[in-house]
């Protein structure tokens, strides 16, 4: 599996495109669409899916424009955050005097818990980590962990956006930390980091040693 890091927007959000030698995933674009097309063809690859960690502007920002150029490409959300494409006021309400019609998106699919997404033989197992959104997630692939805004280096997500909560937020860094052996966490925001880095290091993942 191989990976290319894309900061996008404003914000410098991290998207992730990962292929192998049948096919590219997408995992978060929120911004900077032409950038993000280019290097999906530079792969030489079919888009098979876009995978989105959770709802927010800075993720899905260039959604809508890449399933113009990837119709075929089936656009994947947890669940509870299927609220946040359909009804992006809901988060926006106060904070924005407009809200572009960008963020008004349909996923193809939903995400549960414990499910695995197979998109050309790249396989993603779905881990509710509700905290920073009702339907954060992350998504684990091989020795890899893509945790959207639920873990940073060090730290964690902010919970005080429409749907965030500060236990949910706890509990779902419990289970990261309680995932088996050491893998390469791939944020949301800023430079990757490990498990077994947070278990040592971050105080929020209870694993302190």
């Amino acid at each position: 599996m191989n990976i290319r890091t894309l900061v996008v927007g404003a914000i410098r959000a991290n998207c992730y495109l990962i292929w192998n030698e049948r096919a590219c995933v997408l995992i978060d674009p929120g911004d900077d669409a032409d950038r993000i097309h280019d290097a999906v063809e530079q792969t030489g690859k079919p888009l098979a899916g876009i995978l989105l960690t959770h709802g927010h502007f800075d993720h899905v920002g260039a959604v809508k424009q890449l399933k113009i150029w990837y119709p075929d490409a089936p656009v994947l959300i947890g669940a509870p955050d299927e609220e946040l494409l359909l009804e992006p006021e809901r988060v926006y309400r106060g904070m924005l005097s407009r809200i572009p019609d960008r963020l008004h998106l349909r996923a193809d699919r939903l995400l549960q818990d414990g499910e695995t997404v197979d998109l050309e033989g790249m396989r993603f197992t779905v881990l509710a980590t509700p905290g920073h959104t009702k339907g954060s997630v992350c998504y684990l692939s091989e020795n890899a962990v893509f945790s959207g805004d639920t873990l940073f280096r060090g730290t964690c997500g902010r919970c005080d956006f429409y749907g965030g909560d500060a236990h949910a937020m706890r509990q779902s860094l419990d289970r990261l930390a309680a995932l088996e052996g050491d893998r390469v966490v791939y944020p949301g925001h800023e430079e990757k980091t490990s498990l077994d880095w947070e278990r040592k290091y971050n105080r929020l993942m209870g694993r302190q040693q």
